[in-house]
């Protein structure tokens, strides 16, 4: 594949492979680069996608990849972009095997959760099983549970808000960080929402269920599962900030980086879709993002080629 191609997706997850569908049925040359190593599998089941609520992620991109198959002008390859280069004509990616050109890129190669750099004991045995970062994803799962919200002062407070809605049982641990605005203590007080300032020792579970939460002084409070706002995540790959791509402030103070209404940067010819941009998409806003920047790639090339 020396010839240089209209459009190079990096990353083939939901992301990734919507923009990939799109454009093979807009018979655009593409060419999607996966490692196959997606973010959630920690987690047992994909939810509030249409059609495919209760499947497992691999399901999922099985069956994405199998359906790709089919548009002649998509190439799929499970290699590892390695650099991506911005030049004249367009972009240079070197991989593990070779090096393509193309006159557009889409970065959609996600974030990876770093739960063990949160420092607290038995985390990871649960993560993705009974303590979950979305409740739009696992809420319903958990669902008039004893539940913990695991986070800082500022995230954990707040995000128990979201949390009580599924349920009346919620505790926020904040690990050894004291919540110093009253106003938020009285407030989560008054919808009965208890507070736990205590350094967390361990969380206890059985088979990746959470049991109990047990704190420093040595207290032990019963938990079913839980939720955590922040899994300290981190960009999978570092192509766009090498690039210098310009960023914004989005959801929750988050740093996103900044596209136009077609998911495009300020670098011409080059997009980010899904949790490359935003840090947490969900499946379907990720495959609404992919459908859209595939459009919106289709669309300049029509004009390209209008006389």
């Amino acid at each position: 594949m020396n010839k240089t191609l209209e459009v190079i997706i990096i990353g083939g997850g939901p992301a990734g492979m919507s923009a990939a569908l799109v454009l093979g049925r807009s018979r655009i040359q593409t060419l999607v680069l996966n490692t196959e190593r997606p973010r959630n599998m920690v987690t047992k089941h994909s939810h509030g996608f249409l059609t495919q609520d209760g499947k497992h992620p691999t399901e999922i991109f099985e069956t994405a990849k199998k359906q790709m198959a089919k548009y002649p002008s998509v190439v799929y390859k499970n290699e590892k972009a390695l650099q991506l280069i911005s030049n004249e004509s367009g972009f240079r990616v070197e991989t593990e095997n070779a090096v393509y050109d193309s006159r557009r890129v889409i970065i959609a190669t996600g974030h990876r959760d770093n739960i063990e750099s949160i420092g607290i004991k038995g985390l990871k045995e649960v993560y993705g099983t009974s303590v979950y970062p979305c409740p739009f994803c696992d809420g319903f799962e958990m669902a008039d549970k004893k539940l913990a919200v695991i986070g800082d002062a500022a995230m954990a407070t707040m995000f128990a808000k979201k949390i009580k809605h599924w349920s009346d049982d919620v505790i926020v641990f904040t690990n050894g960080e004291p919540v110093l605005d009253e106003a938020i203590v009285e407030n989560l007080n008054l919808n009965g929402i208890p507070i736990m300032e205590e350094k967390i020792t361990q969380l206890n579970s059985n088979h990746g269920v959470l049991q109990s939460i047990v704190l420093e002084g040595g207290q032990m409070i019963e938990r079913e599962g839980g939720f955590i706002p922040d899994t300290k995540s981190t960009e999978y790959t570092d192509f766009a900030k090498t690039l210098g791509v310009a960023k914004e402030e989005g959801f929750m103070g988050m740093e996103i980086y900044k596209v136009d209404d077609f998911k495009e940067t300020d670098i011409k010819g080059l997009f980010i879709i899904g949790d490359a941009r935003t840090g947490w998409s969900g499946v379907a806003s990720s495959v609404a993002e992919g459908s859209e920047v595939g459009k919106a790639i289709t669309f300049q090339i029509i004009d390209e080629n209008w006389k």
